[in-house]
């Protein structure tokens, strides 16, 4: 099995989130996809994340801390300490393992 999580920033209906994809492959190539929830990022912002990345906006804004991505990520910071960028990815994971865990009936 293939694992592999990224997170970006989009477009949805007008407005602009943060949101964490993962995938899973197996060796008889059969994919699965899932997301975690999004956050939404503030208009003014939006340029200058996808010029660059989150981090950096993050650093600038709240202040320098090279260490953020390695912790609790941006969402740690905003959310107060109450979700972290590995709980994201956890249920986008958890998300992409539902065909797994319930087999062919759900593929």
């Amino acid at each position: 099995m293939y694992v592999s999580s990224e997170s970006g920033i989009y477009n949805s209906l007008g407005r602009w989130l943060i949101t964490n994809i993962a995938v899973i492959e197996d060796n008889d190539d059969f994919e699965s996809y899932g997301t975690s929830p999004s956050f939404p990022v503030p208009e003014r912002l939006v340029k200058d994340i996808i010029e660059t990345d989150l981090s950096q906006v993050m650093n600038r804004i709240f202040g320098e801390d090279d260490e953020r991505h390695n912790k609790g990520g941006a969402i740690q910071l905003l959310t107060h300490d109450a979700i972290s960028r590995i709980d994201l990815t956890e249920m986008a994971f958890v998300m992409a393992l539902t065909q797994y865990m319930n087999g062919e009936k759900w593929k």
